[in-house]
């Protein structure tokens, strides 16, 4: 017998065995993320603190079924959503939002964008001028829009893969009048096209709006920018060559005056009527906004936060010290709501967004990254939404 070639032949029937054993748990490790029960997932530890959930299944959804995009406008999820926009608006500065560029694959809601081509444009045709005055700059791009509505006490998570692309990838919270908005997740994932300085955050923010004349409050200090050591930019870390990651996001909107924002379970940052706390290199900072003649005082570029204390551990006690000898509101500071805070119905959005702000600053995808399956997307595992039961709301 060729003992040699028999072990060669050993080593490499191991090989394969190895080989296959790695690809079936690789298997196994995606399906199970596709298919986590979103229903008994655990809540983050410090919301379990708040008592029993009770699990809303309106308006949430694990995407474990399949639709095809469509260039008409429609429900889907069992008219859970409708694959646009909730009214007729098609999108911020060279956004065109397109019936088209949503799909469910059976595991994830599928978000796409690619070059506008006016020549060949998809529904809904936009007639007016080009946007920005940019014929060649214009970005088609999914959006989704839930048919239900959620109100506080709400807490709202979904894991999502943010596209590898000098576009904004959201999930968020916006009010039918347009006027209270809630950010659950707004990143601008990719890093090419100078955008390396936003890529490596994710923005936990609202917005407070009067429309005419239009006018936009959203808190801006530096802690509205989430970053976590090692990630230079969310595009890559979930593009994670090929092998898409995935980061939850959620919201606790407790009450009209308070947000708690979790990443991967973590409470990270909570904002409470006049006051705020935000965790950042592994300690909890407590703080408030001061005004100097009717205007929000600016330091560094930056909303101009006076330091309370810090401590080690999360503490709503200290907090509310802060809150205590503070005079300006985190949340709607201009009385925007009429001092009512935010107690409107909102709706949930998914989506895409070449931003005004972005463009007017060159930070635009080329039609190479728009081209490209592997950048220009943003996938969605599942978003979920829970009240405490104690919630007569």
């Amino acid at each position: 017998m060729n003992y040699c070639k028999l072990s060669q032949t050993i080593l490499l029937g191991l090989f394969f065995l190895s080989s296959n054993a790695q690809q079936q748990a690789k298997s196994l490790n995606l399906e199970s993320k596709s298919n986590e029960d979103i229903r008994t997932l655990a809540l983050p530890s410090y919301l379990q603190k708040e008592g029993d959930w009770e699990f809303q299944a309106n308006v949430s959804d694990d995407f474990n079924y399949k639709y095809s995009e469509t260039n008409a406008k429609t429900n889907f999820g069992k008219n859970k959503w409708v694959n646009f926009y909730y009214s007729n608006w098609d999108g911020p500065g060279t956004t065109y939002w397109k019936y088209n560029h949503v799909a469910v694959d059976g595991n994830d809601l599928i978000i796409k964008s690619s070059r506008r081509n006016k020549a060949t444009e998809f529904n809904p045709i936009f007639s007016k001028a080009d946007k920005m005055n940019k014929p060649d700059g214009g970005i088609n791009a999914g959006c989704i829009s839930s048919i239900d509505k959620v109100s506080f006490p709400v807490f709202i998570e979904s894991k999502v893969s943010v596209a590898n692309i000098a576009l904004a990838s959201d999930v968020w919270l916006l009010s039918p009048d347009a006027t209270q908005e809630i950010d659950i997740i707004e990143c601008y994932g990719g890093k090419g096209s100078g955008n390396a300085f936003f890529a490596k955050s994710i923005h936990l923010s609202h917005h407070s709006f009067i429309r005419k004349p239009f006018t936009d409050y959203q808190p801006r200090d530096k802690g509205a920018w989430y970053e976590r050591k090692g990630v230079e930019a969310w595009g890559d870390y979930c593009w994670n060559n090929g092998d898409r990651e995935y980061v939850r996001v959620g919201v606790y909107w407790k009450s009209a005056f308070h947000f708690e924002y979790y990443i991967d379970g973590e409470l990270v940052r909570v904002l409470y009527d006049k006051s705020l706390a935000t965790k950042r290199n592994g300690k909890w900072e407590y703080g408030y906004p001061t005004m100097t003649d009717g205007k929000l005082d600016v330091e560094a570029g930056k909303q101009k936060i006076i330091n309370f204390s810090t401590t080690e551990n999360y503490s709503f006690e200290e907090l509310q010290k802060a809150n205590a000898v503070s005079k300006v509101s985190i949340i709607d500071p201009n009385h925007y709501q009429n001092g009512n805070g935010y107690t409107k119905e909102l709706n949930i959005i998914i989506n895409m967004e070449s931003q005004d702000w972005h463009v007017a600053a060159g930070r635009t995808p080329s039609d190479a990254d728009l081209a490209d399956d592997t950048k220009n997307t943003v996938k969605v595992d599942w978003i979920r939404v829970f009240k405490p039961k104690s919630s007569d709301k």
